[in-house]
């Protein structure tokens, strides 16, 4: 029986050691592949598999993860992670120059401080727009633009912006911008985020 244990925690240990083997840090991007219809139309017109993207704003005590998704808030790790379109993993990327990295984490609670004061509450951006607000003045975010602008706002890093392109899947792209598709406007994608030279890749959860 003793021989029998001690192989079952032998056994277990890789799996331990493999759950544990990323330790997030505040700062890094979160892409994460979802299964819904409008993530399909994202999906296929980037060429990828990621369709929304979020950033951790702290650590301790837990995860806490920043997005636009339905509006702009903050949830747990686990509860992010709960969305993730079964069989498929988030990718998590990190910013590759060391500087801005230990930037991020002698000031973590001014940047968890700024999403709170700046973004969080604010309506999701629906029409995918680079500067849109709604009647009240107050600037609405998509996720992607959410993370660049939070970046830029902190660390003056700037995201490279690109003309967006609604081509695959046209129909689609006309049903869900309702006839007003944001053709050629300025705007950022999570696949922009995992093709960036600004960031590296650091594993998977």
């Amino acid at each position: 029986m003793i021989k029998y244990f001690a192989l079952l925690v032998c056994l277990s240990l890789p799996l331990f050691a493999a759950d544990h083997a990323l330790e997030l840090k505040v700062g890094d991007v979160l892409l994460q592949p979802l299964k819904c219809w409008a993530c399909t139309l994202i999906e296929e017109e980037e060429d990828t598999i990621f369709s929304h993207v979020g950033v951790v704003i702290a650590v301790q005590p837990q995860v806490i993860v920043a997005e636009a998704f339905g509006n702009v808030r903050s949830l747990s790790f686990t509860d992010y992670d709960k969305k993730t379109e079964v069989g498929q993993k988030i990718k998590v990327l990190r910013f590759q120059r060391e500087d801005l990295v230990e930037k991020i984490q002698n000031s973590s609670a001014e940047f968890l401080q700024l999403f709170q004061n700046d973004f969080e509450g604010a309506a999701y951006d629906h029409n995918f727009r680079w500067n849109n607000f709604d009647e009240q003045g107050v600037e609405k975010y998509y996720c992607s633009e959410l993370v660049a602008k939070m970046f830029q706002a902190f660390a003056g890093v700037e995201i490279p912006l690109k003309r967006m392109h609604f081509d695959q899947n046209r129909e689609g792209w006309m049903t869900f911008f309702k006839g007003d598709i944001p053709d050629h406007e300025w705007g950022v994608s999570p696949a922009d985020f995992d093709r960036s030279e600004l960031f590296h890749e650091v594993g998977e959860l």
